[in-house]
């Protein structure tokens, strides 16, 4: 794999991020999956899940992981670098000129109008989220919405995982149960499922 394409395609990327490195996760379904097939939807999925629970920032987590397993040590330090690069860049400029522009009722707008475009990446990756772990598939909108007229896939619910989603989502929201502590009792549901039902189970 060309490292040089690797920094650049992850600087691309960097250059999407903006509301948090979860966002990206339907560009790289599209690029990394879907056009350049370096890896199925699943094993996407589970560098996402090794990911989570890594120390750093997802985002930068997920670019390192990736960047490794298409070039080694090389590829996953250009893919974080990469993927580091447009922000540094970005914030700098946006820390020494925000003081003087803030008052500026174009940057107003600007900032006005990235709420519902950060808000649309972030539904985005839930929805790719679920296509890898409640659902067998990624959600079929175009075909639900007749852009196409023929789908391939193998679209359902994985009724074994919608339990633990449902227990995740009650004991964050509701229980106020520490991510970590959700993170750890979900892994252990998921060992006991596989012991129990096999691997491709869980």
């Amino acid at each position: 794999m060309n490292l040089i394409v690797i920094f650049f395609l992850f600087a691309y990327f960097g250059c999407l991020c903006l509301s948090g490195g979860s966002s990206l996760l339907q560009f790289y379904i599209d690029e990394l999956v879907v056009a350049r097939q370096w890896m199925t939807l699943e094993g996407l999925g589970n560098l996402m899940a090794i990911s989570q629970v890594t120390p750093g920032p997802i985002g930068v987590n997920l670019a390192t992981f990736l960047g490794y397993t298409q070039g080694g040590f090389w590829g996953g330090l250009l893919a974080t670098v990469g993927l580091l690069t447009p922000s540094y860049i970005l914030m700098s400029l946006a820390v020494k000129s925000y003081t003087k522009w803030h008052d500026s009722r174009f940057v107003r707008s600007l900032m006005y109008t990235l709420k519902p475009m950060t808000l649309a990446l972030v539904a985005t990756a839930l929805f790719a989220a679920l296509g890898m772990s409640v659902f067998t598939d990624q959600i079929p909108f175009d075909y639900w919405t007749g852009m196409v007229e023929k789908y391939e896939g193998n679209f359902g619910i994985c009724w074994e995982m919608t339990p633990l989603f449902i227990f995740a989502i009650v004991a964050l929201w509701k229980k106020k149960l520490s991510i970590m502590s959700v993170i750890f009792i979900s892994a252990g549901i998921g060992a006991a499922i596989a012991a129990v039902m096999g691997p491709a189970s869980a």
